[in-house]
């Protein structure tokens, strides 16, 4: 009997939660779930250091995201789109990381606790006025939410070092936009 969000294909190696036969349909089921039962999607997500269905979710969450940018902000903006989210994801799973030491599971499935909130802001980025509100929602709900379910770290923790990482990381963009 496979434990609680595992599969036959995650117990052999496979990606449960992004379906790569059915990439549009299983796109759109993961952000449904993220936005309607945040709590149930972390529950279930595999606690298993396999990298391949986040990093094709952020990969196709990067093809929205570059038309929404191109349409809002031009070329090269879109191109970024494309290809700065997984690097990016690494380096903010990085910092996330060391507000879950001491949890329960390592870097990686910290990582691809980020890597689906952060595919779910890509598109709503590029939009003047969902940016803000879609990097809050991540930042504040997604995020504590994840990171406290899966690591097993209390709520409070995990939210204070979001709200933390959130703080942070408007200043550097408050303090970059105004240089």
């Amino acid at each position: 009997m496979a434990k609680r969000g595992y599969t036959r294909d995650t117990i052999r190696g496979g990606a449960s939660e992004w379906d790569v036969s059915r990439p549009f349909s299983s796109y759109a089921r993961t952000l449904a779930t993220l936005l309607v039962h945040p709590v149930r999607f972390f529950e279930l997500l595999p606690r298993i250091p396999d990298m391949r269905a986040p990093a094709l979710f952020l990969m196709f969450s990067g093809l929205p995201a570059a038309i929404l940018w191109l349409l809002f902000w031009g070329l090269y903006p879109a191109l970024v789109a494309i290809v700065l989210p997984l690097p990016l994801s690494f380096l903010l799973a990085g910092l996330y990381h060391l507000g879950v030491l001491g949890g329960r599971h390592g870097y990686v499935v910290t990582w691809r606790v980020l890597a689906y909130p952060l595919g779910f802001y890509l598109p709503f980025a590029a939009i003047p006025v969902l940016g803000p509100l879609g990097a809050a929602y991540i930042g504040l709900v997604l995020m504590p939410l994840g990171l406290a379910e899966v690591h097993e770290v209390g709520r409070p923790r995990a939210w204070l070092f979001c709200a933390a990482v959130g703080v942070a990381l408007g200043a550097v963009y408050y303090f970059a936009s105004v240089a």
